[in-house]
């Protein structure tokens, strides 16, 4: 089978079922993933983090703590709600199922992190979010702004085993527009920042290739309008 067609399907096994896990009811004080307020499901669950390679965030913010509500914003996905989900490996923390608002500006959810994420002392900086629709039954990815967007996006990795990454482009039109290979092993969670500049907008390509030679492709959206 080819390499990104399988990564791909594992990437969307491994995102679909956050959102299609079971998500009961039960007290609302407490921290359990459980559905609160009937427009989200939220909580800390026993799920380990990701045992596949994938993209596990991308954002924008200026954040450096959370306000008592942190208002989540995803553009451009038109007439088409997005998969949301926030998640953070360092206490199994995961918001999914969610029932965003739509507004010219996009999607958005207002969150309160009294709730949860202030309660179980989540770092701002461990906080993971990822936005994506379907098209062709390939994920295509588009930004989550998390309050007031930077001038640069957030990228996240989920490495589960040691591995150089020879190339790690940002392409636009087959053409690599950023660059940065690892030639040091990453395993585990791996970030870095793009800073878009003046970028057009359009259809962009995170392309990744590893120490064994595999590549894998992330396509998302950006428009400099939506921020």
């Amino acid at each position: 089978m080819n390499p990104r067609i399988l990564f791909t399907s594992l990437l969307i096994l491994s995102l679909v079922p956050l959102a299609a896990q079971a998500c009961p009811t039960g007290n609302s004080q407490s921290l359990a993933y459980i559905r609160r307020d009937n427009n989200r499901c939220e909580g800390l669950r026993e799920q380990n983090a990701s045992a596949s390679f994938g993209l596990i965030s991308f954002s924008t913010s200026t954040l450096s703590s959370y306000p008592d509500r942190l208002t989540l914003r995803v553009p451009g996905t038109g007439s088409t709600p997005p998969t949301v989900a926030l998640q953070s490996f360092y206490r199994k923390y995961l918001l999914d199922n969610i029932s965003p608002s739509s507004s010219a500006y996009g999607y958005t959810f207002n969150l309160d992190t009294r709730t949860v994420l202030k309660a179980a002392e989540i770092p701002i900086t461990r906080l993971r979010a990822l936005a994506y629709t379907t098209r062709d039954s390939n994920p295509i990815y588009f930004p989550v702004i998390l309050g007031s967007p930077d001038s640069q996006y957030q990228f996240v990795l989920s490495i589960p085993q040691r591995t150089t990454l020879p190339k790690l482009e940002i392409r636009y039109k087959g053409q690599a527009v950023f660059k940065k290979p690892q030639t040091n092993p990453q395993e585990g969670e791996f970030s870095f920042n793009w800073k878009y500049g003046n970028a057009d907008a359009g259809t962009y390509e995170l392309y990744i290739e590893d120490g064994e030679g595999q590549h894998r492709t992330f396509r998302f959206q950006h428009n400099p309008d939506w921020l």
